[in-house]
């Protein structure tokens, strides 16, 4: 990493600390709350999240070892901490896929289009696997006459496949169009290569792991419900969980702020459970997930100073 480089990351870690100190201060009250945490529930929602967390490097780390560059576990759980932070502070996850697309390019040498590609398409992914999770649970929730689902499940579910399958479509057409600029065509052509190359049992495995996160994500969320005093059965933390992935579809304002909100308080009308206290779990669940990637981005700091195993294999050659 160069010296401009490694300036810049200082930088970013600065406002990352910085970013989390303000969001705490104009939230002290849930702060105050969040502090109050027993020992038992600090352990589980951490192990949640870090569960979670684990999971997505993991699935970043797949993308690029299928491809030849071999990342470690803890440099992409670093690099995404770093990411998601500042896809925190912006529209459209702006700064979290420039974010990845520096730090890919910076520590591994990968063009900004292939890192385009394999972050997107690893993205679709998981929107993808949060979907099939949704639609064959909310299915045996259906079927087996336990709950009538709402609209807001369904909509999200069927919509984000919708979503996923025509981008695909979309991207590979456009890829075939001799009459886009050449620069556009080389981008979009490392894109779609990308993909191809993705074998089915690649996507199944990303599927999988994307519906392991549900689960963990739903325990801290049943922990953090408890603390309000909501006792909130399994399965509406799955559909919850579930339903918040999702919602990172319509990601219009920073960190989905009150988009994620308003979904899930209307998945919560809907299944007639109570949803006063709602704005202070999923304050809570933000306040705790920052810290955490707060402190996973100040550790790993020295880790991405040092070269990455790539350019130590290549220059002991």
């Amino acid at each position: 990493m160069s010296r401009i480089a490694r300036l810049l990351q200082r930088f970013l870690l600065l406002a990352i600390l910085v970013f989390a100190a303000v969001f705490c201060w104009l939230n002290r009250d849930t702060l105050a709350l969040t502090i109050q945490l027993s020992l038992w529930q600090w352990l589980w929602v951490v192990l949640g999240y870090l569960g979670c967390y684990w999971l997505n490097a993991l699935m970043a780390c797949q993308a690029q070892w299928q491809r030849g560059t071999r990342p470690t576990l803890a440099e992409m759980l670093v690099i995404n901490a770093y990411a998601s932070i500042l896809g925190y502070a912006t529209v459209l996850r702006a700064g979290y896929y420039s974010g990845k697309l520096w730090f890919y390019q910076q520590r591994y040498g990968l063009s900004p289009s292939i890192s385009l590609g394999l972050q997107g398409w690893v993205s679709l992914l998981v929107l993808a696997g949060n979907a099939w999770f949704g639609l064959l649970f909310g299915l045996w929730l259906q079927l087996g006459q336990h709950m009538q689902l709402p609209w807001v499940h369904w909509l999200l579910v069927l919509g984000t496949l919708l979503v996923v399958v025509a981008v695909v479509l979309l991207l590979f057409g456009l890829a075939e169009q001799r009459w886009l600029p050449v620069p556009l065509q080389r981008w979009l052509g490392n894109i779609k290569a990308v993909i191809s190359a993705t074998s089915w049992r690649e996507i199944w495995q990303l599927n999988v792991q994307a519906m392991l996160n549900i689960p963990l994500q739903a325990l801290a969320l049943g922990v953090l419900c408890s603390v309000f005093g909501l006792a909130i059965p399994i399965p509406y933390l799955l559909l919850m969980a579930v339903v918040a992935n999702l919602s990172l579809i319509i990601a219009l304002t920073p960190a989905n702020l009150g988009i994620k909100e308003l979904v899930l308080w209307q998945l919560l009308a809907s299944l007639h459970l109570p949803k006063v206290q709602l704005l202070g779990v999923m304050m809570m669940d933000r306040l705790i997930q920052l810290l955490i990637l707060a402190v996973i981005s100040a550790l790993g700091y020295r880790l991405l100073q040092q070269p990455s195993q790539a350019h130590k294999r290549s220059d002991h050659a």
